[in-house]
């Protein structure tokens, strides 16, 4: 485990697309993603720029160019396109996973033009993810009617969530057998809905995930089609702030709505 982090971090450093290949081909899990994010947390903005034209050029690459207007290395390009399909998934998920969460404001347009062209729902749930701190609503609003109309999205992301936080050896193959424990995907949900306080230092972060965050709740109950939420776990719902200066009035309706669904079920 500490070498796959170690590689990581070593890309971040090399800047290389021999050194995304070798560190950022790796099934991630929280602990992996936390320990990396704590070094990205300690650098400068400035040195956190660099990085983030660094993803956005590795992330054109994956697409051959078709994420915006560069001159791509033929050599670098070679290397990108000998990969196997599983290792490009990989590479992409890492590079889109830490560009949405560089601690400064990233452009996100190339997220949309990732999560437009590719059909694979991991990687729309991952842009989707990356783009949440902008709070630009697109990918957010289209991915929620994805998951609450279509079943093999409503699966995909149960089953992903409760592999990404019980630390499953393989978090994208894993599928929820409907009977799982689902408290490891429950608790970091409720925790962040506990969270309205603006002097919380993680209160950006909790509003960014507001609406995903009931939405999979919701998910989950539906599914097993019980609510055996705590009576204070649905004290935490009722109470759940959706009044945010940077909410459409679309989204706080959806919110709004999920947590009548969650409350009423």
């Amino acid at each position: 485990m500490n070498e796959n982090i170690d590689k990581m971090i070593n890309a971040f450093k090399n800047k290389t697309i021999d050194s995304a290949i070798e560190g950022f081909i790796i099934e991630q899990n929280d602990e992996i993603t936390n320990k990396v994010r704590e070094y990205l947390d300690s650098l400068s903005n400035e040195e956190l720029l660099s990085i983030e034209e660094y993803l956005k050029t590795l992330l054109n690459y994956c697409y051959n160019g078709k994420l915006f207007e560069e001159e791509l290395n033929e050599e670098d390009l070679n290397k990108i396109n000998k990969l196997n399909e599983k290792d490009l998934f990989l590479l992409k998920e890492s590079i889109i996973y830490f560009y949405g969460r560089l601690r400064i404001d990233s452009d996100i347009s190339i997220l949309k033009k990732a999560y437009d062209i590719d059909d694979n729902k991991f990687i729309k749930l991952n842009t989707t993810f990356a783009s949440l701190q902008s709070f630009n609503e697109d990918l957010e609003l289209d991915f929620v009617d994805k998951v609450l109309k279509d079943k093999d999205y409503d699966k995909m992301i149960r089953s992903w969530t409760i592999a990404y936080f019980k630390l499953a050896p393989n978090p994208y193959n894993y599928v929820d057998n409907e009977n799982d424990d689902w408290t490891p995907a429950k608790m970091p949900r409720i925790n962040r809905l506990k969270i309205n306080d603006q002097s919380n230092p993680k209160y950006k972060k909790a509003m960014s995930f507001r609406l995903l965050d009931l939405v999979v709740l919701y998910l989950f109950i539906n599914n097993r089609k019980e609510n055996n939420l705590t009576d204070e776990e649905k004290q935490i719902i009722r109470d759940t702030s959706i009044d945010y200066e940077k909410y459409s009035d679309n989204k706080k309706k959806k919110l709004e709505e999920l947590k009548e669904l969650i409350l009423n079920y």
